[in-house]
Protein backbone atom coordinates (compact mmCIF):
# COMPACT_ATOMS: atom_id res chain seq x y z
CA UNK A 1 0.00 0.00 0.00
CA UNK A 2 1.35 3.36 -0.96
CA UNK A 3 1.12 6.04 1.70
CA UNK A 4 1.35 9.67 0.74
CA UNK A 5 2.06 12.31 3.30
CA UNK A 6 2.12 16.03 3.01
CA UNK A 7 4.35 18.13 5.19
CA UNK A 8 3.12 21.65 5.72
CA UNK A 9 4.44 24.26 8.02
CA UNK A 10 1.45 26.30 9.04
CA UNK A 11 2.01 29.69 10.62
CA UNK A 12 0.14 30.32 13.85
CA UNK A 13 -1.96 33.00 12.22
CA UNK A 14 -3.04 30.53 9.55
CA UNK A 15 -4.12 28.06 12.21
CA UNK A 16 -6.10 30.66 14.12
CA UNK A 17 -7.76 32.12 11.03
CA UNK A 18 -8.71 28.65 9.79
CA UNK A 19 -10.55 27.88 13.00
CA UNK A 20 -14.32 27.83 12.63
CA UNK A 21 -16.51 30.69 13.68
CA UNK A 22 -18.89 29.95 16.54
CA UNK A 23 -22.49 29.47 15.44
CA UNK A 24 -25.20 30.38 17.92
CA UNK A 25 -27.39 27.58 16.51
CA UNK A 26 -24.88 24.80 17.18
CA UNK A 27 -26.58 21.78 18.70
CA UNK A 28 -25.15 19.37 21.31
CA UNK A 29 -23.31 16.42 19.80
CA UNK A 30 -23.80 13.41 22.01
CA UNK A 31 -23.44 10.37 19.76
CA UNK A 32 -22.08 7.64 22.13
CA UNK A 33 -20.13 5.78 19.41
CA UNK A 34 -18.49 9.05 18.33
CA UNK A 35 -17.16 9.63 21.84
CA UNK A 36 -15.88 6.05 21.98
CA UNK A 37 -13.97 6.81 18.77
CA UNK A 38 -12.65 10.14 20.09
CA UNK A 39 -11.50 8.34 23.23
CA UNK A 40 -9.58 5.79 21.13
CA UNK A 41 -7.90 8.52 19.06
CA UNK A 42 -7.24 11.10 21.81
CA UNK A 43 -4.05 9.46 23.16
CA UNK A 44 -2.58 9.54 19.64
CA UNK A 45 -2.78 13.35 19.44
CA UNK A 46 0.44 15.30 19.99
CA UNK A 47 -1.25 17.69 22.42
CA UNK A 48 -2.29 14.69 24.52
CA UNK A 49 1.28 13.37 24.51
CA UNK A 50 2.69 16.75 25.58
CA UNK A 51 0.02 17.60 28.15
CA UNK A 52 1.21 17.72 31.73
CA UNK A 53 -1.99 19.38 32.94
CA UNK A 54 -5.53 19.69 31.64
CA UNK A 55 -6.04 18.95 27.93
CA UNK A 56 -7.79 21.60 25.87
CA UNK A 57 -10.35 20.25 23.40
CA UNK A 58 -12.14 22.75 21.18
CA UNK A 59 -15.81 22.63 22.10
CA UNK A 60 -17.14 23.03 18.56
CA UNK A 61 -16.59 20.42 15.90
CA UNK A 62 -14.58 21.42 12.85
CA UNK A 63 -15.59 20.78 9.24
CA UNK A 64 -13.03 19.37 6.85
CA UNK A 65 -13.87 18.01 3.42
CA UNK A 66 -12.53 14.50 2.83
CA UNK A 67 -10.85 14.39 -0.57
CA UNK A 68 -11.27 10.93 -2.07
CA UNK A 69 -7.53 10.95 -2.82
CA UNK A 70 -6.94 10.63 0.93
CA UNK A 71 -8.30 7.07 0.95
CA UNK A 72 -7.04 4.00 -0.86
CA UNK A 73 -9.37 2.61 -3.52
CA UNK A 74 -10.36 -0.29 -1.24
CA UNK A 75 -11.04 2.10 1.68
CA UNK A 76 -13.15 4.30 -0.62
CA UNK A 77 -15.34 1.31 -1.39
CA UNK A 78 -15.43 -0.10 2.15
CA UNK A 79 -16.11 3.23 3.92
CA UNK A 80 -18.35 4.74 1.20
CA UNK A 81 -21.48 5.02 3.41
CA UNK A 82 -19.46 6.37 6.35
CA UNK A 83 -17.93 9.04 4.08
CA UNK A 84 -21.40 10.10 2.87
CA UNK A 85 -22.59 10.34 6.49
CA UNK A 86 -19.41 12.22 7.44
CA UNK A 87 -19.94 14.84 4.72
CA UNK A 88 -23.62 15.21 5.65
CA UNK A 89 -22.80 15.67 9.36
CA UNK A 90 -20.12 18.24 8.62
CA UNK A 91 -22.71 20.50 7.04
CA UNK A 92 -23.16 22.17 10.41
CA UNK A 93 -21.19 22.77 13.56
CA UNK A 94 -21.90 20.77 16.72
CA UNK A 95 -21.06 21.30 20.39
CA UNK A 96 -19.10 18.47 21.98
CA UNK A 97 -20.22 17.12 25.34
CA UNK A 98 -18.15 15.93 28.32
CA UNK A 99 -18.35 12.30 27.19
CA UNK A 100 -14.66 11.68 26.42
CA UNK A 101 -13.03 8.83 28.29
CA UNK A 102 -9.52 10.03 29.05
CA UNK A 103 -6.86 9.18 31.57
CA UNK A 104 -5.89 12.86 31.52
CA UNK A 105 -8.19 15.64 32.69
CA UNK A 106 -9.66 17.74 29.89
CA UNK A 107 -11.67 20.88 29.34
CA UNK A 108 -13.96 21.83 26.47
CA UNK A 109 -13.02 25.35 25.37
CA UNK A 110 -14.86 27.42 22.76
CA UNK A 111 -13.07 28.43 19.58
CA UNK A 112 -13.58 32.08 20.61
CA UNK A 113 -11.73 31.44 23.89
CA UNK A 114 -8.92 29.70 22.03
CA UNK A 115 -8.65 32.64 19.61
CA UNK A 116 -8.60 35.04 22.55
CA UNK A 117 -5.65 33.13 24.01
CA UNK A 118 -3.72 34.04 20.85
CA UNK A 119 -4.55 37.75 21.19
CA UNK A 120 -0.86 38.60 21.06
CA UNK A 121 -0.39 36.24 18.12
CA UNK A 122 1.82 33.81 19.96
CA UNK A 123 1.80 30.43 21.61
CA UNK A 124 3.21 32.01 24.77
CA UNK A 125 -0.11 33.79 25.29
CA UNK A 126 -1.98 30.48 24.83
CA UNK A 127 0.39 28.62 27.16
CA UNK A 128 0.00 31.23 29.88
CA UNK A 129 -3.79 30.87 29.73
CA UNK A 130 -3.72 27.05 29.50
CA UNK A 131 -0.50 25.97 31.23
CA UNK A 132 0.45 22.34 30.83
CA UNK A 133 -2.24 21.73 28.19
CA UNK A 134 0.20 20.70 25.47
CA UNK A 135 -1.82 22.77 22.96
CA UNK A 136 -5.35 22.05 21.83
CA UNK A 137 -7.24 19.32 19.99
CA UNK A 138 -10.00 19.64 17.38
CA UNK A 139 -12.35 16.95 16.10
CA UNK A 140 -15.06 16.69 13.46
CA UNK A 141 -18.32 14.82 13.72
CA UNK A 142 -17.98 11.12 12.98
CA UNK A 143 -19.47 9.59 9.85
CA UNK A 144 -20.86 6.07 10.23
CA UNK A 145 -22.13 3.36 7.93
CA UNK A 146 -25.73 2.27 8.52
CA UNK A 147 -24.98 -0.42 11.12
CA UNK A 148 -22.31 1.68 12.89
CA UNK A 149 -19.47 -0.75 12.31
CA UNK A 150 -17.36 1.57 10.10
CA UNK A 151 -16.47 5.19 10.76
CA UNK A 152 -14.62 8.20 9.34
CA UNK A 153 -13.44 11.17 11.42
CA UNK A 154 -11.03 14.11 11.24
CA UNK A 155 -8.87 15.12 14.20
CA UNK A 156 -6.23 17.74 14.70
CA UNK A 157 -3.70 18.71 17.31
CA UNK A 158 -2.04 22.12 17.49
CA UNK A 159 0.87 22.25 19.90
CA UNK A 160 3.11 25.13 18.79
CA UNK A 161 4.17 27.30 15.88
CA UNK A 162 5.81 24.34 14.14
CA UNK A 163 4.04 21.56 16.02
CA UNK A 164 0.85 19.80 15.08
CA UNK A 165 -0.79 16.97 13.21
CA UNK A 166 -4.12 16.91 11.41
CA UNK A 167 -5.80 14.19 9.43
CA UNK A 168 -8.53 11.70 8.77
CA UNK A 169 -9.00 8.33 10.39
CA UNK A 170 -11.02 5.30 9.36
CA UNK A 171 -12.10 2.90 12.06
CA UNK A 172 -13.84 -0.43 12.31
CA UNK A 173 -15.83 -1.88 15.19
CA UNK A 174 -14.37 -5.29 16.03
CA UNK A 175 -15.83 -7.38 18.86
CA UNK A 176 -17.65 -4.30 20.15
CA UNK A 177 -14.54 -2.04 20.22
CA UNK A 178 -13.42 0.63 17.78
CA UNK A 179 -10.04 -0.02 16.14
CA UNK A 180 -8.06 2.02 13.63
CA UNK A 181 -8.22 0.62 10.12
CA UNK A 182 -5.91 1.01 7.14
CA UNK A 183 -6.80 3.14 4.16
CA UNK A 184 -5.88 6.78 4.88
CA UNK A 185 -3.18 8.01 2.52
CA UNK A 186 -2.64 11.62 3.56
CA UNK A 187 -2.24 13.73 6.66
CA UNK A 188 -0.67 17.05 7.58
CA UNK A 189 2.06 17.66 10.13
CA UNK A 190 4.15 20.66 11.00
Amino acid sequence: MRVLSFLLIVPVLGIVSAMPQEHPTAQPYDEPDAFQIYSVLLPQEESYEFAEGTLVIQEETVSEHLDAKCLTASAQRKFKDAVVDYERGNGKQWLLQRLFQSEKPYGLVSSDEIKAAFKEGSWESFKSRYPGSGGYITVSVVGFNKDKTLAVVYTGSSCGALCGRWGFHVLEKVSGKWKAANGVTCFTIS
